[in-house]
């Protein structure tokens, strides 16, 4: 019980120091997919390459422009990322749709049980746009196929 109240309070101050999604951006809707990885990939414990794709749709009036993006696994799953800050520079035009691959270095728990576990990423995307900059939060759940 006392481990169980430990580890909720730790969580708690880690949600609280967090970066904060803006309730007044722009309408930038954002989606990060992941490439199909090699067969057996997570099945033994180590470094793997895990590849992605960030899709950025601009549905504002106004041009914005993603500037960096931060990635890190929520909870342990086949792999965890540790928190990796990216610059990037991306100009969006307004209605317009782009998407961009991503590669990350992740750390295969190993195990045929731990291979097959889901993974839950959590990113935030610092943008600019005509109001100034601001942060988009989104977290993506993935599975092993």
């Amino acid at each position: 019980m006392r481990h169980a109240v430990l580890i909720l309070l730790l969580l708690l101050t880690a949600c609280a120091s967090a970066t904060q999604d803006d309730p007044n951006a722009p309408n930038v809707v954002l989606h990060l997919a992941q490439y199909e990885s090699a067969p057996n990939a997570y099945l033994y414990g180590g470094l793997v390459n895990v590849r992605y794709v960030l899709s950025i749709a601009n549905r504002t009036q106004d041009p914005v422009t993603l500037t960096r993006i931060e990635i890190r696994t929520v909870s342990s799953g086949a792999y965890t990322i540790r928190p990796t800050s990216t610059p990037i520079n991306i100009d969006v035009a307004p209605g317009q749709e782009k998407t961009i691959p991503l590669s990350l270095w992740a750390n295969a728990r190993g195990g045929n049980l731990a291979a097959q576990e889901p993974v839950t990423v959590r990113a935030a995307a610092y943008m600019k746009g005509s109001t100034g900059p601001f942060v988009r939060l989104f977290t993506e759940y993935f599975t092993e196929q």
